[in-house]
């Protein structure tokens, strides 16, 4: 039998305006036996970088009758934004936003087998290290420990995707791979799904420090392991234990908030001290993307830059078109829109480009899904479309402003109050740019806030925003949740945030009211650029289908077994 394992690990030295780097580089895979995987430390460090490059997409993801796979997963692009509606397409991918996808829909099968491709790396490689001696690694056990942590953290990072998407799932463990083991039942209860992630991170927790090995940005670390464990804990609502984990993090000084909000996605400035995990991506292309140009692409990384990067004034083919509703959103004084997002007439600061020079304004026709609003976060190359990319691109996994608001949301939980508005105010003096002052930055197309400015009170803010929009949700609810909208906006994570809190049925029902604004179709369509919603929400739709494909091939899992809804 033989195993998947990476050539080589090799470091890349990365040049920053912040500061140099070593990064952990990701490069292509090749196929050799398992036994020769664990006969030394190097051998199975190689095997362990196989399990790090299931982070990034590759044309390899296009295995397994998984069509368009890149498009779905690493991280779930669709799936996470669209159902909010603050994220809209108007062609294949408009399902997502209408709540109209099926058990069939591609997208599902490409999360399921990127995931268990994941998964199944890990359980290999634990399965070996396990018969291992210790004698083999220059730390002994503690370096063997190591490996493991590393191993386990990934995986449970793939079962919480699949909890967070599917809910119950079948839990292969060590040995146990989606060849070898094609059909397990899913487990009785979500908890079991749970425990094995809270199990694998805290493990990760115990053993890793809050530096990355070897000083190698792209390593799991304890910061990283606490972080998801918190998640998972609040997913379980355990939010006394969850707020002790993300107290631990803060307390540790390892993260804080970048000072500029803008800074964190500038391509010149990967791994900032606010990324409690990120992923850095090229292509050997550098920012020319015609050579590698189709829907089978040669180049590992090209979905995730071409999908997130499309030149917007050119309408775009990606999915991160931000709405209306979204844009108007924002309080006076708050930054992060101008630091993130660009509307129709407006000229993209970093490339002087005018969204609609192009007459971006057509596509409206037939569509109430494409706004023309483009994402700054993704758009910062001056590119023409589909020929060049942002180079470097980071994906911003787990941020610090994240820890915060997820601190805030167990704070309030607990009764600590206190510690939730403050967590809160953290993120709003950054937004309001009072960490910007005193900055020199004269090349930056945003000019820095020069003096310190008065941040509107949240809980006053949002007691008025609570009764104007008619939510029953209780304020401090709201403020979590809305600073999640505008902190994160197009960052694949608000929609798991609304549902996993309970908000997403008022969320879309009053930000997004049905049958509000001008149809598409007609002239009128033109100067009216509001969501017309027509769909009712649904929570059955709230967890996503098991993929057909798993129920016709898995014999333990039958159309009975299928997620309400479906």
């Amino acid at each position: 039998m033989k195993k998947i394992v990476i050539s080589a690990l090799s470091l890349l030295l990365l040049l920053t305006t912040n500061s140099c780097k070593d990064y952990l580089e990701v490069d292509h895979y090749d196929i050799l036996p398992g036994d020769f995987m664990f006969q030394s430390e190097e051998n199975v460090e190689g095997g362990l970088i196989g399990c790090y490059d299931t982070f990034y997409p590759s044309k390899e993801d296009n295995e397994a009758g998984a069509d368009g796979s890149m498009w779905g997963f690493k991280p779930q692009y669709m799936l996470s934004n669209h159902p909010t509606l603050d994220t809209q397409a108007s062609g294949w991918d408009k399902a997502y936003c209408t709540e109209d996808w099926t058990s069939s829909s591609s997208e599902f099968l490409s999360l399921w087998v990127g995931c268990y491709k994941a998964i199944s790396r890990c359980n290999t490689l634990l399965d070996g290290l396990e018969s291992m001696d210790n004698d083999l690694f220059s730390e002994g056990e503690a370096g063997k420990k190591k490996i493991e942590a590393q191993a386990r953290a990934i995986r449970a990072y793939n079962y919480l995707a699949l909890a967070k998407n599917f809910g119950r799932v079948p839990m292969l463990m060590a040995g146990e791979t989606y060849v070898n083991t094609p059909s397990k039942p899913r487990p009785d209860t979500e908890d079991e799904t749970w425990q094995v992630i809270i199990d694998d991170l805290a493990f990760g927790a115990s053993v890793l420090d809050w530096t990355p090995i070897n000083g190698e940005y792209g390593r799991i670390t304890k910061g990283f392991c606490l972080g998801y464990q918190a998640e998972a804990l609040m997913y379980q609502e355990k939010y006394a234990e969850a707020k002790t984990l993300l107290k631990e993090i803060i307390d540790s000084n390892t993260y804080s908030l970048v000072p500029c909000f803008s800074y964190l996605f500038d391509p010149e400035k990967a791994w900032q001290t606010e990324d409690v995990f990120a992923t850095v991506m090229w292509t050997d292309n550098g920012n020319n993307m015609s050579d590698v140009q189709g829907w089978s692409p040669t180049e590992d990384h090209y979905m995730t830059a071409c999908y997130c990067a499309a030149s917007m004034e050119y309408n775009g083919w990606g999915s991160l078109f931000v709405s209306w509703e979204c844009y108007n959103s924002f309080e006076e004084g708050d930054r992060r829109r101008a630091a993130s997002m660009v509307a129709l007439g407006e000229t993209n600061p970093w490339t002087g480009q005018t969204i609609g020079a192009n007459g971006a304004p057509n596509v409206k026709t037939g569509s109430e899904y494409m706004p023309n609003i483009s994402s700054l976060k993704y758009w910062r190359a001056n590119c023409d479309y589909g020929s060049t990319i942002n180079q470097p691109f980071t994906m911003h996994l787990l941020r610090y402003a994240g820890i915060l608001l997820n601190y805030a949301e167990c704070s309030f939980h607990t009764g600590d109050e206190t510690s939730g508005w403050d967590a809160i105010r953290q993120i709003r003096e950054r937004a309001w740019g009072n960490h910007e002052v005193g900055l020199s930055d004269p090349e930056y197309p945003i000019a820095m806030q020069s003096e310190t400015v008065s941040v509107p009170d949240a809980r006053t803010y949002y007691t008025r925003y609570k009764a104007e929009k008619g939510y029953s949700a209780d304020v401090w609810m709201i403020a979590v949740n809305m600073e999640r909208r505008h902190e994160f906006n197009a960052e694949f994570s608000l929609f798991y945030d609304l549902k996993r809190t309970g908000m997403i049925e008022e969320f879309i029902n009053l930000e997004y009211p049905k049958g509000v604004g001008t149809a598409p179709g007609s002239d009128a369509a033109y100067q009216d650029w509001r969501t017309y919603r027509t769909f009712d929400y649904n929570k059955d739709k709230m967890l996503y289908p098991i993929p057909y494909q798993e129920i016709l091939t898995n014999a333990e899992i039958g159309p009975e077994d299928q997620n309400p809804g479906y």
